[in-house]
C-alpha cells in the first residue's frame, strides 16, 4: 500500500518462531521500497472473530477516508472463516502503527447461502463502479471448482453477495488471495482499479491451494454483468499463465499512483527443512516487482527488488557478521546465474 508519500507492507509473521503457527500481520514501511523500517506488529489475533488466526486480506484507500484494512479471521478450530475490517487508530500518524477493529460491523462478510465457511478467504483491494458501489473478491471453491465471489457495498460496511462468481474453473480447487485489476493496451503505466474502457483489459490471478502455483488469464470485465471472460489466448487453469515459474506464492498487487505503475509481491518459501528454518532463526521472503515486465527490466529491477526484501527479512533475524558475509556471496552468485539464464 502507498499512503501519504509512504510504501507499507504486511506479511504475516510467527513472532514465536521460524515455523508455521501463531500468525499475525508484521508491518514495515518504506519511502523508496528499499530501505524499510519495521514496526510494531498490525493485526493479531484479539477478538472471538479472529481468535484461531488473522489471516490474508488487502488495503483500500478511501478518498476523504484513507485506508481500511479488509481481512480473513478464522472463528473456530473447524476453520471457519468471517472477513473483517480494520483502521488505522490515528490517520495522522505517517507510518500508521496502530491498528483498530471497530466493534460495530464487524464480521462484515460471513459464508452464507451455502458458501463453504472453511474455504471462504483472502479479500481483495476494492474498486470503485460508476453504479455508486464498491466490489471486492473473496477466493473459495465448491468441491473441485475455484472461484471467486463478488461482493459490493455503498458504504464499505454493508456488503451483499452478487448472485454469481465473477469467474470460476473447473479441477482447480480452492482459490486463494485472488487480484483482479486492469492493464492498459496503450501503454505500460498502471493503472487506479477502478478504470475502465475500450483500451482496458483485466487481469485475474488465483493462488491455487491444492498445487501452491498460481496462474492468471486476461480478459474482458463485464462491469454491468459482474462477470470476467477471459480471452482464449492461454489456458484457465493450473497449467496457465504464471508472473514466476520458481517458488512464487500468495501474490498480490497495489496501483503506485506516485510513480503509475502496478507493483506486484509475494511469498517465496525456501525448500530448506523446518529443522534448517529453526537453526538459521528465519523462514520465507517476501519478493516484489512493477508490472508490466520487459527483457531489460527484468534484471535491472526484478532481481533487486527481490534482493531489498530477502535483505529487509535478513536483517530483523539478528545474524552474525559471518552470515552476513555469506549473503553477500550467495547475492552475487545469484546475480550471475540470473544474467546467464537472461542472456
Amino acid at each position: 500500500m502507498y499512503y501519504n508519500g509512504v510504501y507499507h507492507i504486511f506479511y504475516q509473521y510467527n513472532p514465536k518462531g521460524a515455523v508455521w503457527g501463531n500468525i499475525i500481520w508484521g508491518h514495515a514501511v518504506s519511502k523508496d521500497l528499499i530501505n524499510w523500517k519495521e514496526l510494531e506488529p498490525a493485526l493479531y489475533p484479539s477478538n472471538p472473530y479472529d481468535k484461531y488466526g488473522c489471516w490474508s486480506g488487502s488495503a483500500t484507500i478511501l478518498p476523504g477516508k484513507g485506508p481500511v484494512m479488509l481481512y480473513t479471521g478464522v472463528i473456530d478450530k473447524h476453520s471457519s472463516e468471517v472477513q473483517l475490517y480494520a483502521v488505522p487508530e490515528n490517520k495522522s500518524d505517517p507510518f500508521l502503527r496502530k491498528w483498530v477493529k471497530p466493534k460495530t460491523f464487524n464480521p462484515i462478510i460471513k459464508a452464507e447461502g451455502g458458501i463453504n465457511a472453511s474455504v471462504f478467504r483472502d479479500p481483495t483491494t476494492a474498486w470503485w463502479s460508476r453504479d455508486g458501489h464498491w466490489r471486492i473478491l473473496i477466493g473459495g471453491g465448491r468441491k473441485n471448482r475455484g472461484m471467486a465471489y463478488t461482493y459490493r457495498s455503498k458504504d464499505f460496511l454493508r456488503w451483499v453477495r452478487v448472485k454469481h462468481p465473477i469467474h470460476s474453473a473447473a479441477s482447480t480447487g480452492t482459490w486463494e488471495c485472488p487480484d483482479f485489476y486492469p492493464v492498459s493496451l496503450k501503454g505500460k503505466n498502471g493503472l487506479d482499479l477502478s478504470t475502465v474502457g475500450n483500451s482496458v483489459k483485466h487481469v485475474l490471478k488465483n493462488s491455487l491451494d491444492r498445487t501452491r502455483y498460481e496462474y492468471y488469464t486476461v480478459g474482458t470485465y463485464l462491469r454491468k454483468r459482474d462477470k470476467y471472460i477471459p480471452d482464449n489466448t492461454s489456458e484457465d487453469g493450473w497449467g496457465g499463465l504464471r508472473y514466476d515459474y520458481g517458488n512464487f506464492y500468495a501474490s498480490k498487487s497495489f496501483f503506485d499512483p506516485s510513480k503509475n505503475r502496478r507493483v506486484v509481491w509475494a511469498w517465496a518459501n525456501e525448500s530448506d527443512s523446518k529443522e534448517d528454518d529453526v537453526k538459521k532463526g528465519w523462514a520465507g521472503i517476501q519478493v516484489s516487482y512493477q508490472l508490466p515486465i520487459n527483457f531489460n527490466y527484468r534484471f535491472n529491477n526484478f532481481f533487486f527488488l527481490i534482493w531489498s526484501f530477502m535483505f529487509f527479512f535478513f536483517l530483523i533475524s539478528g545474524h552474525s557478521k559471518n552470515d552476513l558475509a555469506w549473503f553477500w556471496w550467495e547475492t552475487i552468485g545469484a546475480m550471475a546465474c540470473w544474467g546467464i539464464k537472461q542472456s
